[in-house]
């Protein structure tokens, strides 16, 4: 008998095995009991089985459709990386020890800011990004200007929120290497970077990275997405239109025609219309505080306005698909300048289809209606002026205030 090891290890591709073990083409023997040979017929023709025909030369066609598959989609995605990188080199690089040239020629003192009054460190969550928004008063004829806006912008993944934070621009602070002023002054004595400084010092707040626009940068904004709707009252329009004239903007053609517009009851009980404005107009609406004749308001409704108005820009963004985002990006690139890397927007932009699904929170720093109880105002004796300021009665119960609204109790 044949022995089934052997004929095993015999076996290759493209062999056909059978249940006899031995080879139906070829002439077999047998020994018999008494010693003797004797021809064997060929078996039948269902006494044997073939074996699956080997698959070795479909599987290669198969790889190499895989391999060019593969290599065609690392070929596209190291191309999309490229035109994203490309995207986002547009944007303005400037690390803090550079941004003090957007202030005056005053140098910008060597400070320690890593310690604040109210722990002796400076609060920070790996899953928090505090990027510091300043609204640059540059205008035409300065190198300097001081911060209208100030907001510090969260990106919270822990709690899956984004948070805005309007630091009230007439808070009496400790400004490093200059003597106490308004929070506001420090971008004007050494621009975004004793800015960053002065909001670590007295907030406590780790500020991990910043953004500057001007107004210019913020109407061209305004105007590459094609304007925003927003809810106006009528004394808020006549604002619009009052300084549009009073700076010799407009003309009949440029004004809101209050007469076109319905308005209707909202639920805090103003009369409102909802108007689209262009970035002219987007930008008196967003650093209007009131005018007396003309419309009522002060520091707080104008910081509730430019919150409002980055809460549109935000939601416009969540109706918009990756390519709209990519596109808008490329557009307003120029008109910021920022200390995010290339590698870190990347990074950002990646993930902001899943940061545009999160809750928008908002509120400013102190509270209106927390008067009498964070702070009072005074008029204070600074570089020979008499200023009305946001004195902060308690500093230490005051930064606890803060750390728990971009924090949440972490600390």
């Amino acid at each position: 008998m044949t022995d089934p090891k052997k004929d095993a290890h015999n076996q290759s591709d493209g062999v056909v095995f059978y249940t006899g073990k031995t080879s139906p083409y070829l002439p077999q023997t047998e020994r018999r009991s008494d010693g003797a040979y004797h021809r064997v017929p060929p078996p039948k023709k269902n006494d044997y089985v073939p074996a699956a025909k080997s698959t070795h030369r479909k599987v290669r066609p198969i790889f190499n459709v895989i391999s060019i598959i593969l290599s065609a989609l690392l070929i596209l995605s190291g191309s999309l990386c490229l035109v994203a990188y490309s995207y986002f080199n547009r944007i303005n690089y400037a690390n803090l020890s550079d941004a003090s040239d957007a202030g005056n020629s005053q140098k910008n003192p060597s400070t320690d800011d890593k310690v604040n009054a109210y722990n002796g460190t400076l609060l920070n969550d790996p899953m928090i990004l505090n990027i510091m928004l300043f609204g640059a008063d540059t205008r035409k004829g300065q190198d300097s200007g001081q911060s209208d806006t100030m907001i510090l912008f969260s990106i919270d993944t822990r709690h899956k929120k984004l948070k805005m934070l309007s630091l009230m621009r007439d808070t009496y602070v400790e400004v490093p290497g200059h003597e106490n002023n308004k929070i506001n002054s420090s971008f004007f004595y050494g621009g975004a970077s004793l800015a960053v400084q002065a909001v670590q010092r007295n907030y406590g707040i780790k500020i991990d990275r910043y953004a500057v626009v001007d107004f210019k940068s913020f109407r061209n904004i305004i105007d590459t997405l094609g304007g925003i709707d927003v809810e106006l009252r009528e004394e808020e329009i006549d604002y619009i239109n009052w300084q549009s004239w009073t700076n010799g903007q407009v003309d009949t053609r440029d004004e809101i025609d209050i007469s076109s517009f319905e308005f209707h009851e909202n639920e805090d009980g103003e009369y409102v219309t909802t108007v689209h404005l262009n970035g002219r107009q987007a930008l008196w609406h967003a650093r209007n505080r009131g005018q007396e004749g003309i419309c009522s308001g002060d520091d707080y409704t104008r910081t509730l306005r430019q919150r409002t108005v980055m809460s549109i820009l935000i939601n416009r963004l969540k109706q918009s698909d990756l390519t709209t985002v990519m596109s808008i990006i490329y557009e307003i690139g120029p008109m910021i300048t920022t200390n995010l890397k290339t590698s870190e927007i990347t990074k950002l932009a990646t993930n902001i289809t899943t940061y545009l699904k999160y809750d928008i929170v908002a509120k400013s720093a102190p509270e209106f209606d927390n008067f009498g109880i964070d702070f009072y105002y005074d008029s204070l004796w600074i570089n020979g002026y008499a200023l009305e300021c946001i004195v902060i009665y308690d500093w230490n119960s005051f930064r606890k205030k803060v750390a728990d609204f971009v924090f949440e109790g972490i600390y």
